[in-house]
């Protein structure tokens, strides 16, 4: 990718924080659904206590590992996240589908968090086996295949995204920082339109779409234009 993406202003400031969820099974009516309570309120200090109380007594209790993991993430605790989520996946999330799927995606945020890209992308590849239209891991994955400088990964995941979300901001962001970069401004122009469309009160969006109608040349539109019709 050239220089260009130094230009360039993501719609999401952070597309990884918002997409962590803890696990969606029934809580019990004890410190773990007071823990979820105040995890949806966003109190995460609040929160972790609760979890932490419950782990006191049942340190494999997968939900608790799970709402600590996702507390911590909050709570700049990438690393001690991360050992909560693979506690929760060695003490058997793997029996429930559930949790193991929130565990593996909490791994693969946390790795992703801690910059251990690569370990990252195989347990979010790992979440899609178990899902393959699952939204969040894949505008994750766009995040990190951007980070890498992965271009055709980005592309891939962005195509996946739109097929499951055709209005979603990180595949259609993908695909415009692409097709700048790849000199292909009409596609550009055309992914950045979509972009305010869908959020017209994005300073990044139209930013994004006036840096592009300022690199467009109409003589030339390559491959990528295509993907508009396709999307």
């Amino acid at each position: 990718m050239s220089d260009d993406s130094e230009k360039w202003q993501w719609v999401d400031e952070d597309p990884i924080e918002k997409l962590l969820q803890p696990a969606a099974a029934p809580l019990d009516a004890d410190a773990c659904a007071a823990g979820l309570a105040q995890y949806e309120q966003q109190h995460f200090d609040e929160a972790a206590s609760c979890f932490r109380r419950v782990l006191e007594t049942d340190p494999g209790r997968a939900q608790a590992l799970i709402g600590m993991g996702a507390c911590l993430l909050h709570l700049n605790g990438a690393e001690q996240a991360l050992a909560c989520f693979e506690q929760c996946l060695a003490a058997g999330a793997e029996k429930d589908a559930a949790e193991k799927d929130a565990a593996l995606f909490g791994k693969a945020v946390a790795l992703q968090l801690l910059a251990r890209l690569d370990e990252s992308d195989a347990v979010y590849r790992e979440v899609l086996q178990l899902d393959p239209e699952a939204a969040e891991p894949l505008a994750n994955l766009i995040a990190l295949s951007v980070a890498r400088q992965d271009g055709a990964a980005v592309a891939e995941y962005s195509r996946r995204l739109l097929r499951v979300q055709p209005q979603s901001k990180a595949a259609l962001q993908g695909l415009a920082m692409l097709a700048i970069h790849s000199g292909d401004q009409p596609a550009a122009v055309e992914f950045c339109k979509r972009l305010v469309e869908i959020d017209p009160e994005t300073f990044e969006g139209w930013s994004n779409l006036r840096f592009a109608q300022q690199k467009m040349r109409p003589e030339h539109a390559g491959p990528l234009h295509r993907l508009t019709n396709s999307a």
